[in-house]
């Protein structure tokens, strides 16, 4: 018989059997998680990332302070202990402003002037979306930029002059933000600018738009044969990408007076309903519509301020409420003017600066005028 000895293999423990499954689902989710994130990232980059200089205000604030006083002796002899938290005082840091621009451009056309141009501030303490829309004719002073002397003109000009002296998308919306800090104190945080095809493709993609209406308002959309490929009537009507691209753009209709404030009623009315729809569409139909926009939209924000900003307003979704922030400046007069020099008379709106300013510092930054 012979000395040699086969030991046999011990199974493997039951610890170790766990400990091994532990490892292969922390890796597997490890590389989930890595996959979401290039994925996710590789989203955020289908859009056009510019970098536009931040701006430094200086607006003296009025937010309203705790008051002080000094202690005497009617003062100091009770004390008394709070039961409830202090309300609630509004201040900046409850705001977000994102400027939301239509640009009017097409390929191959060097002109970038601000078609659209709506301010969405976001308060994530009363989880309310305020919609405020920027009149176009707004006859505003034009900072100083990049060499360039301001004057006079049309906020929609502002957006077009910043493209070409600071060399495209950033320079309009950098010359954007000032002239809007300048003129009505609103200071943005973060621009978006959307093309005309973009607007298309998110109306189509969500199965068109409703609308009501009136009877001037089908008659000038059946007027147009370009944009609107069928006949609509007064009423309850359903409007497809390139019809609502009219609808909304429309300023000539019987009874407008080629105002901009019906115009942008329209636009306000179609963006609510646009996003009422989306919050009620599948997650595969949003991501479907995700990659077919971002390519046609520009920003300021980077990757992870656009991170931010989802995961501040993705909880607050389900009790977000849309206000109608109406227009700004809210008070204006019309006026005819000669900007150019070149004898040709423009219509503009003339509004006070400073009662503008006391507005939208209320809507933008939660300030009270006393």
């Amino acid at each position: 018989m012979s000395g040699h000895y086969e030991r046999k293999k011990r199974p493997p423990s039951a610890g170790k059997i766990l400990l091994i499954v532990l490892v292969v689902i922390v890796v597997l989710l490890a590389a989930l998680a890595i996959a979401i994130v290039i994925y996710y990232n590789s989203m955020l980059n289908k859009m056009n990332h510019v970098d536009v200089p931040d701006i430094v205000y200086t607006q003296a604030t009025t937010e309203a302070t705790a008051a002080t006083t000094s202690p005497t002796a009617e003062t100091t002899q009770v004390t008394t202990v709070a039961t409830t938290e202090p309300p609630h005082v509004p201040s900046s840091a409850d705001y977000l402003n994102i400027l939301l621009v239509g640009q009017a451009s097409r390929d191959g056309e060097e002109e970038r002037f601000a078609d659209t141009s709506i301010l969405c501030t976001l308060n994530t303490y009363t989880k309310t979306l305020t919609m405020t829309s920027l009149l176009r004719d707004s006859f505003v002073k034009m900072p100083d930029y990049k060499g360039h002397y301001g004057g006079r003109i049309k906020l929609t000009t502002i957006y077009h002059l910043g493209s070409i002296y600071g060399d495209g998308p950033a320079g309009s919306m950098e010359l954007m933000n000032m002239t809007l800090y300048n003129n009505f104190g609103i200071e943005v945080d973060h621009n978006f600018e959307v093309s005309f095809d973009a607007f298309i493709k998110v109306v189509d993609m969500l199965g068109g738009v409703d609308v009501e209406l009136t009877e001037a308002e089908a008659d000038y959309l059946n007027d147009d044969d370009v944009w609107v490929l069928y006949d609509v009537e007064p009423g309850p009507a359903h409007l497809d990408g390139m019809a609502a691209l009219c609808y909304v753009r429309m300023r000539k209709a019987a009874g407008d007076n080629e105002s901009d404030i019906t115009r942008t009623s329209r636009q306000r009315q179609v963006i609510e309903s646009l996003l009422d729809k989306l919050k009620r569409r599948s997650l595969s139909t949003i991501q479907d519509i995700v990659n077919e926009v971002l390519p046609l939209v520009t920003t300021s924000m980077s990757n992870s301020e656009i991170t931010d900003l989802l995961m501040t307003l993705i909880p607050m979704l389900p009790e977000l409420q849309i206000v109608d922030g109406g227009t700004c400046p809210a008070n204006y007069q019309g006026d005819s003017v000669d900007i150019y020099g070149d004898g040709v008379k423009h219509s503009v709106l003339r509004f006070d600066e400073a009662q503008t300013k006391k507005e939208m510092r209320a809507i933008t930054e939660g300030e009270i005028s006393e």
